[in-house]
């Protein structure tokens, strides 16, 4: 078995285990779901993929690794699972490479044999997930440049025609600028998170100043409040707190989590952040009066692709679920992490831990 956390399988087919000759199935362990599965193992049970994808992981595989039986329907076929012991409470997408115990007679797989088949899986299916991701990135580089054209002429055109449109040729103007904007922020995300998937994503530490951060940072943010008819307020510390990170990217983590803040704390209500230190970390929290976030949400907040629907959402348009994510990786790059807690009714508090500075800022 080879488990892979950060990268679950296209269902539709197009994962490189379709090209691998080992039966393999791909399943969510958290969720009891088949996610994929490849013509080798479809074969093994005479039957579609499709047919064993709608078919519950716990009903389709029972049974330990060594004493495994794969079943469908009326057909029932004793199997090897083949990876690390304790896959089961892994949770998340894990891929099984699943072995007829008829065929493995036959063809008398000694240890050593059997473990290079399953590294020649492994090595397969990490070149096939390369592959697609370096597809993506170039892709998404390529969309970067004419997006950001498009949305600095159109920021120049809202800017200098207000009074030579009509207010619908001014209103068509700005939905464009809104729809490039998020255009260009999905692609931007998607730039990040195959950056951090690769190893090649460069976070530039060096001290910084919370409050002036976070004073730059809220100042761009309160339009945005403001629209929402919410109060934005900064809580500076009493005394000067410094950081050791890259400064944009801790911004890009503080407005995500305040935009997040405004969009789910009803009008009239408060968005508060504020800093505190425990030792050699420094704690930023980006606390609402908001909806809240069920308990059993808790947990998938922070995963990839995810889009939680909450009551009180404003969203016309919903997002590509990766900015959460992506905040994640960005804290983790710096040595430290993002938590939440909230309560429904009665708000949510993110807290961004990061490396203290003890250094004197001159």
């Amino acid at each position: 078995m080879v488990s892979r956390q950060d990268a679950p399988p296209a269902p539709d087919g197009g994962a490189p285990i379709d090209t691998v000759p080992v039966p393999v199935v791909v399943v969510d362990v958290t969720e009891d779901r088949v996610l994929q599965v490849n013509p080798a193992a479809a074969d093994m049970m005479s039957c579609t993929p499709e047919d064993m994808v709608v078919v519950p992981f716990s009903r389709l595989i029972t049974g330990d690794d060594d004493t495994a039986e794969l079943r469908l329907g009326d057909r029932v076929l004793a199997v090897r699972l083949i990876g690390p012991p304790g896959w089961r409470e892994t949770g998340g997408a894990a891929t099984l490479v699943v072995l007829d115990r008829l065929e493995l007679a036959i063809n008398a797989m000694d240890d050593g044999e059997l473990k290079a088949e399953c590294e020649e899986l492994r090595q397969t299916i990490h070149r096939g997930w390369a592959s697609q991701e370096r597809l993506i990135s170039v892709w998404a580089h390529e969309l970067k440049t004419p997006l950001t054209v498009i949305q600095s002429y159109l920021e120049i055109l809202t800017g200098d025609l207000d009074e030579g449109l009509s207010a619908e040729q001014l209103s068509f103007l700005n939905i464009t600028k809104e729809s490039v904007h998020r255009l260009r922020r999905l692609v931007l995300d998607l730039v990040d998170l195959i950056g951090f998937r690769s190893g090649q994503m460069s976070i530039e530490t060096a001290a910084v100043d919370v409050a002036e951060l976070l004073d730059e940072t809220i100042g761009e943010m309160l339009p945005l409040a403001k629209a929402a008819e919410v109060e934005l307020v900064h809580e500076r510390p009493a005394i000067r707190i410094s950081v050791r990170a890259d400064a944009d990217r801790v911004s890009q983590i503080l407005r995500n989590l305040i935009d997040n803040a405004l969009k789910f704390t009803p009008p009239e209500h408060r968005v508060t952040v504020r800093t505190r230190v425990e030792r050699d970390w420094v704690i930023i929290d980006v606390v609402d009066e908001g909806v809240g976030i069920r308990p059993s949400d808790l947990d998938r907040v922070f995963e990839e692709f995810v889009q939680l629907k909450r009551r009180g959402d404003r969203r016309k348009q919903r997002g590509s679920g990766l900015g959460l994510a992506i905040c994640r990786r960005i804290a983790e790059a710096h040595g430290g992490a993002i938590e939440v807690v909230s309560a429904i009714d009665e708000g949510s508090t993110f807290s961004v831990r990061l490396p203290r500075e003890h250094e004197v800022i001159e």
